[in-house]
């Protein structure tokens, strides 16, 4: 039976596969659009975001309010405007208010109206940590971790500015706060360590002290949206029918826009990138193997047993893949 640890890792490797496979579809989909072969890579892709949605959502979305799902996707919305260029940028702020519009339309759900912007929270490595930093941090309850000489902080941008204006060396390692969660929770140090400090060297030697890309950062929100967006559907699909059919638009906008952000990402291997439709197969069957191995795993130490086992329950459209493949 595997440990809490290793069942925690696990979580990361079949999220970590199913995103793979969604790139590597949508690339593909890219490449074979408007045949035979793109309409499977179509469903295929469609698919596959759902069972990442189902993975994060299940055992977690059932505990939320309705009204606190919508407002989550809106706060989002909101976050894509701020990380886009235009017309993107309009685009999603136009989103965030078809959201609302959208949850209006449902049975007794009363929404707020979408802020005029949201608070940007950023992760960065903070040297030295002064005390008077630690206790606002201990005062406010807010997650760090000491590391090196200095500790990686979440805070938002004009907590991280007072820093630097009080002397401060602020780098951010991180355009999205929940990596540090994510990382964190694998409960492997060694790896964290090495990541942070990749991330660290790549900050220091950018010009603006940013240690990754714009590109990788739009991507993770896009990723999450598309957890909250798929999760909210099937939320309205039962009880919500006029509300239900007013979100499925801005489903169907905000996979567009990922779709295409996926699709220029760069391949997994130079033979994927030769063959789209067959790195979609091999990364398709990655997942199937490892949702296999532990969607029977004895035992649930870290409680998320029934969530490989209710994707691993969606199936797969690896043979419609197949049929299509030299």
């Amino acid at each position: 039976m595997a440990s809490v640890d290793e069942e925690r890792t696990a979580f990361g490797q079949v999220a970590g596969q199913l995103r793979g496979a969604a790139a590597a579809a949508a690339r593909g989909l890219a490449a074979h659009r408007g045949g035979p072969a793109g309409d499977a890579l179509d469903s295929q892709l469609e698919h596959t975001l759902d069972r990442l949605a189902t993975l994060y959502g299940h055992g977690t979305f059932e505990n939320l309010s309705t009204e606190d799902i919508v407002e989550t996707a809106v706060e989002n919305e909101l976050r894509l405007a701020s990380a886009l260029d235009e017309p993107d940028a309009t685009a999603a702020t136009r989103r965030a208010r078809a959201l609302v519009d959208a949850a209006r339309r449902g049975v007794r759900l009363h929404v707020r109206e979408p802020a005029s912007s949201v608070r940007l929270f950023r992760g960065a490595y903070v040297t030295p940590l002064r005390p008077e930093v630690q206790h606002a941090l201990w005062a406010r309850e807010e997650p760090y971790l000491t590391w090196a000489d200095g500790a990686v902080l979440v805070l938002d941008e004009d907590e991280l500015d007072e820093l630097r204006a009080a002397g401060d060396e602020v780098n951010v390692l991180f355009l999205d706060s929940d990596e540090l969660l994510d990382l964190d929770g694998r409960g492997d140090r060694p790896a964290l360590e090495a990541e942070l400090e990749r991330r660290r060297a790549a900050a220091q030697a950018a010009p603006d002290r940013v240690g990754d890309s714009p590109d990788r950062y739009l991507l993770r929100l896009l990723d999450g949206q598309s957890i909250v967006l798929r999760n909210l559907r099937n939320r309205l699909a039962d009880g919500h029918p006029s509300a239900h059919a007013a979100l499925l638009p801005v489903l169907a906008e905000h996979r567009a826009l990922f779709g295409a952000r996926l699709a220029a990402s760069p391949a997994a291997s130079p033979a994927a990138e030769q063959d789209p439709l067959g790195g979609a197969i091999e990364s398709e069957r990655g997942v199937q193997r490892l949702l296999g191995r532990w969607a029977t795993e004895p035992g649930d130490p870290a409680g998320f047993r029934d969530r490989f086992r209710v994707t691993a329950a969606a199936g797969t459209r690896l043979a419609d893949l197949e049929q299509h493949h030299a």
